[in-house]
């Protein structure tokens, strides 16, 4: 569900519709006005003073016949008002320039029937998305960089009995040059152990650098690109295995929706650590120089220690559905899944707007670290309070600031002084020391008059519809929880309030 159907709203839509979002539905009671024209690409001239939803909601179907469009002549005030019966039938919420008030009433909904919602506002050259849902769970969220699962400083007996078997020393310089980088890391630690009795993994520069030199020890020449890839994989074999912390939080948390496949696989990967004290192998390997038949047979232990862990929480799952009474299994393809993924597994929870909008926020409740804030210069902190500022007036005269004013600094200056006291008023509910908002960014936002540019809404629907197709795949790290966008600078800064 789309509320509105301005120029930020037709962006997030067309970047959902291209690539198939299924159906969305479009409601806004506005009319075409010539304003539109200049800013919107899903209108034409000939769509003056027609139904704006029903518009845009034509010329995006179009990009993608397999998506079914829908609109409503309705005010997405009116359809706030009507409360959560409206939004039930819905997956998530895509609320474009509403008012504050709006926003967070439309948050309690959304926090009632559990559904994610998406705020974006889109003014002048600035702008910001805030997202929201009380819970959400991910157990793909795909870091960029990924340590892997190869338990190089403590081998299962499988892989510890692999790397056994082969000696360095009677190979020929052919199968010596293809000696697995995993085989090759595992016997330098058993070396470095040997040379260092009583320490278990490197720590210091030192002692990482005399594992690196047994491995120069042991080459023989240097077009040996296995050795290279052990070099570069070295960090491996001295970092300890640690579950990572997101996923030790996920694993002690408590919740409500306890029968969900989500929580009950948690549940069950948390039995299996208490019994293991690890987290499920990942199983997967990545590519590296050696022999296709040590190549399989690496593949073959890792997948099959996998396949056992995987065994292990299928087990656990089915004793805990006995326990809660819940019908049907768990989709075994999830279970690998997650198991496959589970280091990187996490839950986020989001403060809610109308948390948001009572603060004090400080950083032990989960919000912004004032103090470092105000000292940094890149920071966008400004341009928070003054849309919110912004978003204040428009509620109390139901306009932007500058959107009835003349073109002059004099006609402006009486919209700058009302905007200043509004900010003000906000930045001080804070309580915070030397928080400010420059008079700069409110005339910014006095001279913008309420206008919503193309390119920043270009920019800005991007970004949320990437977001939401996150919420709805439940994959990959959601930002939390407010993007600021500075469109006169190139800028985007992400904060939790």
């Amino acid at each position: 569900c789309c509320l509105g159907s301005s120029a930020v709203a037709t962006e997030t839509l067309k970047n959902l519709v291209l690539p198939g979002i299924g159906r969305f539905t479009v409601v806004d009671s506005a009319a075409v006005e010539a304003a539109d024209l200049g800013n919107n690409f899903f209108l034409e001239e000939a769509d003056l003073n027609k139904s704006r939803a029903e518009a845009v909601c034509r010329l995006l179907q179009e990009l993608n016949p397999d998506v079914v469009g829908a609109f409503l002549n309705k005010s997405p005030m009116v359809a706030v008002q009507e409360g959560a019966e409206f939004f039930r039938n819905f997956t998530m919420v895509v609320a474009c320039q509403l008012p504050e008030a709006a926003c967070s009433s439309l948050g309690d909904i959304c926090q009632q029937l559990n559904i994610p919602v998406i705020y974006i506002t889109s003014l002048g050259f600035v702008g910001k998305i805030r997202l929201y849902i009380s819970e959400h769970p991910v157990c793909e969220t795909k870091p960029d960089s990924e340590l892997g699962d190869l338990r190089l400083t403590d081998p299962f007996p499988e892989l510890r009995q692999f790397a056994n078997s082969i000696d360095l020393a009677s190979l020929d310089n052919l199968r010596h040059g293809h000696v697995p980088y995993v085989v090759l890391l595992i016997k330098a630690l058993d070396a470095w152990r040997e040379q260092n009795s009583g320490k278990k993994l490197p720590k210091t520069k030192e002692e990482k650098d005399k594992l690196k030199e047994i491995l120069n020890g042991w080459r023989r020449n240097p077009d040996e690109l296995n050795f290279d890839e052990a070099l570069d994989n070295a960090y491996k074999a001295w970092v300890p295995y640690t579950i990572p912390d997101p996923v030790q939080s996920l694993l002690e948390l408590k919740t409500s929706n306890l029968k969900s496949d989500f929580w009950v696989v948690a549940r069950a990967v948390s039995q299996f650590v208490r019994d293991c004290g690890k987290l499920p192998l990942a199983g997967s390997l990545p590519d590296m120089a050696c022999l296709t038949e040590w190549y399989v047979k690496l593949q073959e232990i890792y997948s099959s220690r996998a396949g056992g862990d995987c065994a292990a929480i299928n087990a656990h799952i089915a004793g805990i559905q006995r326990e809660i009474g819940a019908e049907g299994g768990v989709s075994p393809d999830y279970v690998q899944r997650f198991c496959r993924n589970a280091q990187y597994a996490e839950v986020f929870r989001f403060r809610s707007l109308s948390e948001e909008l009572q603060p004090p926020v400080n950083v032990e409740d989960g919000g912004p670290d004032w103090a470092e804030e105000i000292d940094d210069e890149e920071s966008l902190i400004p341009w928070y309070f003054a849309l919110r500022a912004a978003e204040r007036y428009r509620q109390e005269r139901e306009h932007f600031p500058g959107a009835l004013a003349g073109n002059g600094e004099a006609a402006l200056s009486a919209d700058v002084a009302a905007l200043t006291q509004l900010a003000s008023s906000i930045v001080d509910s804070y309580k915070v020391e030397n928080l400010a908002v420059e008079s700069k960014y409110l005339e910014e936002i006095v001279r913008y008059g309420g206008c919503e540019l193309h390119t920043t809404s270009s920019v800005l629907g991007g970004i949320a519809a990437q977001e939401a197709v996150k919420l709805i795949s439940k994959q990959y790290s959601p930002l939390n929880n407010t993007l600021l966008y500075d469109g006169l600078h190139g800028k985007s800064q992400v904060l939790e309030f």
